[in-house]
């Protein structure tokens, strides 16, 4: 099994990279990107983030047990 550190790690990173790619690309950029591109963007974020909070979620149960 991944180290628990380093699944959170990759996780931010993977949040970053697309919040970054919306920064770059998004609405508010000078050319910005196709909306069904933006929204997948947006869509990807909020997994990344909905799988983060069960897996520390997940860790702190397991650390408690």
């Amino acid at each position: 099994m991944t180290d628990p550190q380093e699944m959170i790690q990759w996780l931010d990173r993977r949040i970053s990279s697309a919040m970054t790619w919306l920064d770059d690309h998004g609405k508010g950029s000078k050319k910005p990107r196709p909306d069904h591109e933006i929204e997948t963007k947006e869509y990807d974020i909020a997994r990344f983030e909905e799988i983060k909070a069960a897996y520390l979620k997940a860790l702190a149960k397991r650390d408690a047990a």
